[in-house]
């Protein structure tokens, strides 16, 4: 595996390969002219996929292969890197290699400036290739009852930050997304009567649905913190969302499951 990329591209793929703290480690797959990573969270709450199409990178060669890397790691000595750097990146062995490269004002490249090399592993057991749900017509269809989350809402991204914001200001983890009189609400903060709590109808779309009820405990934040786009929520009352952004060159999506109050 070998792509060469500036330092700001290749920190936006380690950021959306970890999803804040989500995957500190990642299995990475290159295919025929792709990069590619389809992994459960430790816990098992959530899953994420992401896919790097050929457009994202200056350059993308090498044999088909997966490594599994520390991201949390190798993010860092990226984000040491000045933005602007042309990078190479490729696996040697059992090492990644970054490789800072010296270039002239038309961007040929005249000599090399400095080289990391950092340790990855062989992945345990079977690398995902595929989700472990089916996508049909652009709707996720869930579980072994083929769950379909055919709510599908489109949020600006400043939007859902200010949303996970008020999270932050409230210290609560409690995201309540329904729909009432055509338009999207966001309710922030715990679920007791005496809660404070503030509620948000964000600039978006209801692309399909009419109705919504569900609550979100976990990924919202993170989310907030490494999606560049516009935010995707396909999801249905007390069911998981999968949220999702694209862009040329890449697709990130998560799938998150609902917090159902007893």
């Amino acid at each position: 595996m070998k792509i060469k990329l500036k330092q700001e591209k290749l920190q936006e793929m380690l950021e959306k390969l970890m999803v804040k703290d989500i995957f500190p480690s990642a299995i990475i797959s290159k295919a025929e002219d792709s990069i590619f990573s389809i992994q459960k969270e430790e816990h098992g709450r959530a899953i994420r996929f992401v896919k790097f199409e050929k457009d994202f990178f200056e350059e993308i060669e090498g044999e088909p292969e997966a490594i599994e890397l520390d991201i949390e790691r190798t993010l860092g000595i990226v984000k040491n890197i000045l933005a602007g750097t042309q990078l190479v990146m490729e696996t040697k062995g059992n090492k990644l290699s970054i490789k800072k490269l010296i270039t002239d004002e038309k961007g040929k490249v005249t000599g090399e400036k400095g080289v990391t090399m950092i340790s990855f592993k062989e992945p345990e057991g079977e690398v995902m290739k595929e989700l472990p749900f089916e996508i049909k017509d652009g709707i996720p269809m869930i579980g072994e009852s083929k769950l379909a989350l055919d709510t599908h809402l489109k949020i600006n991204l400043d939007e859902f930050k200010n949303i996970s914001g008020y999270a932050g200001v409230l210290k609560t983890e409690f995201y309540k997304f329904i729909i009432e009189n055509g338009k999207i609400s966001v309710r922030v903060g715990n679920l007791h009567d005496f809660s404070d709590y503030h509620t948000e109808y964000p600039e978006g779309k209801i692309e399909s649905g009419k109705e919504l009820d569900v609550i979100f405990t976990y990924g919202v934040p993170q989310i907030a913190d490494t999606f560049r786009q516009d935010v995707h929520i396909k999801t249905k009352t007390n069911s998981p969302a999968w949220i999702f952004e694209k862009d040329k060159g890449y697709i990130l999506g998560i799938l998150i499951p609902p917090y159902v109050q007893e």
